[in-house]
């Protein structure tokens, strides 16, 4: 029988680099930012506040079921129901998706029976819908902008 294991990411160093070379892209892009702070299990207690000062929210890439686990311990969903400031890219934004298709990426996890290929993510249609339509866009009815 196989068995099979999902930890939640603990490796500080590596994801303090990471923030840092995303800090550095952002700038040299010409976004400056007054401050530049990472929310992981470091000050997971701190999300309200963190998120509430924040300008923009980045949610960046990593293992798609990760990320999603983290974001429903600390209960992001409900963080960001009326936040316009999101930025995701790679698991970031798959993980705001409605329904989260996690393919499995990590070995073993296309094996695993318990392995979870769907997720719940962070964003309902209806505040999409909310959202574009306070902004003055238009979604047709797969949800998309035209």
């Amino acid at each position: 029988m196989l068995k099979f294991e999902y930890r939640i990411c603990t490796s500080f160093n590596w994801t303090s680099k990471f923030a840092e070379e995303m800090k550095t892209c952002f700038f040299n892009s010409g976004f400056k930012f007054k401050n530049f702070k990472v929310l992981d299990n470091r000050n997971a207690k701190e999300k309200s506040e963190l998120i509430s000062e924040a300008e923009v929210v980045i949610l960046a890439g990593g293992h798609v079921p990760t990320q999603n686990i983290f974001f429903q311990q600390i209960n992001l969903k409900n963080e960001l129901k009326t936040s316009n400031k999101i930025i995701g890219f790679s698991a970031g934004s798959m993980n705001c998706s409605e329904e989260v298709y996690a393919q499995p990426e990590l070995q073993g996890e296309s094996l695993d029976p318990n392995y979870k290929r769907f997720l719940k993510g962070l964003v309902n249609r209806h505040y999409l819908y909310s959202y574009s339509t306070r902004m003055g866009l238009s979604l047709n009815h797969y949800g998309s902008l035209y």
